[in-house]
């Protein structure tokens, strides 16, 4: 089979560029190849599977998938799944660089699909569409559809951008769910949690990247799955069409790459380089605040009970002035400005969207707070609970059923697939309630009135869309909104004008979400909640989207709520400094979750409050002060910087103990920028033990330990990094 394959690419390499060729294994092959690169894909001519991708072994699993799978909604709510195999009749036609199949006679449904490829030189990848002649409603489809060979190795594995970037190693701890109505915010759906529309396999023997290369930014589904057969990697495309036909664009593509996960990512951010039509550098945005460009640390805390499902009576911060002394002498220590990040101080009921106003105490206690902040050179944002309607809170006397029926609110909420309204998914230990369609003009109205009563206490952030991860709002099927009766795109830029309209009335106010911005809500939510500890549910955090995006916008490290959930803090007491030092380096603003008492905790919602399940006040607040310093003196890589590939380097490792099982995680993280032909690599020892780093790539270069300190010249490749410590190499 190898001669075959070679014998494919001599012959193609031969020929004019995307010449077709054809396998002479019986004649039941047709190939494709990237003149350049040598990749090649095969496909069984007879059921259009995709059989082969790689150069000189196949990185495909042996299951032969169906090239497609595609649903269909019926009027009464119900769907029917077919797939390629379903049809009766497959006809295989090469036309000039372009393979071609068309599948017909499908049972109890009277439509045709047709699935075109081509390969394509300029980035290497080959580039599938689809063609879908019906006159029924199209839900979604999934094409092409492959599976690719299981890993062992701890440094292979799946890259997947769910919550900043994941890489997951072994694919059987990864809890794939299935998307459906009504909607939940840890689905892998782009835009959404996962950010960035593309999922890749790492492997020795080269990668396998498969994504939406699609400036239109469609809604997808972006996940992976284990079976029998390897691991099947899934991109799911909802188009959000009016019932009949649809044609999509050649968006969606299939490549090769060797290396580590930077590899793959880097075809990505080449894809993005050249489409971020509407992206604007931070250094070049005039609509951000001064406060953004400043080393802000982020102070988070409830001023009504001690976590999510608590009762609700009033705590040691509030009134809300009461916090002063914690954030003076947190400064103090510190070093840092702070953004005082307030939860349940809503004074209608916590968590309870849409309706926030007036804040818990009133307006005049909240206006207070902020101006005694700004006295100190601080800031005040609030999180607010995305685009949902509160019934009902489960923490507070609040009612809110008899607007509903007064106003028949219930025809702006997102309806399910066959035209009922159940309760929402959405945080349903504190609230009861249903999802806001966002294409509503009440919808619309309704947050942006809100937003504005908030922004006239002079709050400079608002993390308007917590519970909509990444900015999305959730699936609506209605028939009476004006959109297509089925998720699509149509989500996002409905949300987008929202945003927009908010902006547009309250200059100066940031705007964020839960999780980072997914790519089309970047340039209108500029400042959201990056929680990287969440990946270690079954994997580990790698920060792909500092990687792609740093540029356009800075986050924050999150309040990292469930945290101490999918990583056992008591086994893995400076995960804290491990967190600090990772979104130090990512770029982000750091944050500190407190309890009333101005204790540091592990995570929001943490309800174990004993002093030795806490993390390391000493050596955090010591850890911050290096960062911080080291954030003020290098604002042009840190902040502006383009990120880089790190430098390659050796050190002892750690085990961070999470809910599926030890990760090991090396003791110095670190990072690499450029701007304005500048480089600079930052190291960070996160641990309360010095660690010494090894790498030829240090050989002859400067480095320094502290922003303003002597410059020493590394002559072996060795350098000894003191505890909680942070060194650059120039």
């Amino acid at each position: 089979m190898l001669k075959s394959r070679l014998g494919c690419f001599i012959l193609l390499v031969t020929h004019a560029l995307y010449m077709v060729a054809y396998s002479p294994n019986e004649g039941k092959e047709v190939s494709l190849a990237i003149k350049d690169s040598g990749y090649c894909i095969s496909m069984d001519r007879t059921t259009g599977s995709l059989i082969y991708l790689g150069q000189d072994e196949n990185l495909l699993a042996d299951c032969n998938e169906p090239l497609f799978r595609i649903r269909f909604l019926n009027a009464d709510g119900t769907n029917q799944l077919y797939t390629a195999t379903d049809a009766e009749k497959c006809m295989f036609v090469q036309k000039g660089k372009c393979l071609t199949f068309t599948y017909s006679d499908f049972p109890d449904r009277d439509f045709q699909v047709s699935i075109s490829v081509r390969a394509n030189r300029k980035d290497g990848l080959f580039h599938f569409s689809m063609k879908v002649d019906t006159d029924d409603q199209i839900e979604w489809m999934e094409y092409p559809c492959i599976s690719v060979k299981e890993t062992s190795s701890e440094d292979e594995g799946i890259l997947w951008p769910y919550n900043e970037g994941a890489f997951i190693s072994d694919a059987s701890k990864h809890q794939y769910i299935e998307p459906e109505y009504p909607s939940q915010g840890n689905y892998g759906m782009y835009p959404g949690m996962v950010l960035t529309p593309f999922v890749a396999q790492v492997t020795h023997k080269g990668g396998v990247y498969f994504g939406a290369h699609d400036p239109a930014h469609n809604t997808r589904q972006v996940d992976f799955r284990k079976t029998e057969e390897g691991i099947h990697l899934q991109i799911r495309l909802y188009p959000g069409a009016e019932k009949g036909s649809y044609i999509s664009s050649d968006e969606t593509v299939l490549g090769c790459f060797e290396g580590s996960w930077y590899a793959a990512a880097d075809i990505y951010r080449h894809y993005f380089d050249s489409h971020h039509k509407g992206f604007v550098r931070i250094e070049k945005n005039k609509s951000l605040p001064n406060w953004y460009f400043e080393p802000y640390v982020v102070l988070t805390y409830c001023v009504r009970g001690h976590h999510d499902m608590d009762e609700m009576s009033p705590n040691k911060l509030f009134p809300y002035v009461n916090a002063m002394p914690i954030i003076e002498d947190f400064t103090k220590q510190t070093g840092a400005p702070v953004m005082a990040l307030l939860m349940h101080w809503e004074g209608t009921a916590p968590w309870a969207p849409p309706y926030v106003w007036p804040p818990y105490g009133g307006e005049d206690a909240l206006k207070e707070f902020v101006s005694r902040m700004h006295g100190i050179g601080g800031e005040v944002g609030v999180y607010c609970s995305g685009m949902g309607w509160t019934q009902k809170s489960n923490l507070v006397e609040y009612d809110k059923s008899q607007d509903l029926i007064d106003g028949h609110l219930e025809k702006y909420m997102c309806i399910a697939p066959d035209g009922n309204l159940p309760t929402s998914r959405i945080c349903t230990g504190q609230r009861s309630g249903y999802d806001l369609c966002p294409s509503t003009e009440f919808t619309r109205n309704t947050l942006t009135e809100e937003m504005k009563k908030i922004r006239s206490s002079g709050v400079a952030y608002i993390q308007m869309m917590d519970q909509n991860h990444g900015g999305t709002p959730y699936m609506c099927y209605s028939h009476d909104h004006g959109h297509p009766a089925v998720p699509g795109k149509w989500e996002s830029e409905a949300a987008n004008k929202i945003y927009e309209q908010v902006l547009k009335e309250n200059p100066g106010l940031v705007l964020g979400c839960e999780s980072a911005a997914a790519e089309p809500f970047i340039p209108k939510l500029l400042f959201s909640d990056n929680r990287c500890g969440l990946n270690f549910w079954g994997g580990q955090p790698v920060p792909l989207y500092s990687y792609i995006y740093h540029e356009y916008v800075t986050n924050f490290m999150g309040n990292n709520v469930c945290g101490d959930y999918f990583v056992n803090c008591h086994k893995t007491l400076e995960i804290f400094q491990y967190r600090l030092a990772y979104s130090f380096l990512a770029g982000d603003f750091l944050t500190v979750v407190i309890n009333d008492k101005g204790e540091i905790l592990w995570a929001w919602g943490q309800r174990d409050f004993s002093p030795e399940y806490r993390p390391n006040r000493e050596a955090s607040l010591s850890l911050i002060k290096t960062l911080t310093e080291w954030r003020k003196a290098c604002p042009e890589y840190l902040q502006l910087g383009r990120t880089l590939h790190p430098l390659p380097f050796e050190c002892g490792k750690s085990q961070i103990f999470t809910a599926t099982g030890a990760i090991n995680v090396p003791d110095v993280l670190s990072a690499s920028y450029a701007h304005n032909g500048k480089t600079i690599h930052f190291l960070v020892n996160w641990r309360n033990v010095e660690v010494n780093v090894h790498s030829s790539a240090f050989m002859g270069k400067e480095y320094s330990f502290h922003p303003d300190g002597k410059r020493n010249r590394c002559q072996d490749g060795n350098i000894l990094l003191p505890p909680l410590s942070v060194i650059a190499v120039y």
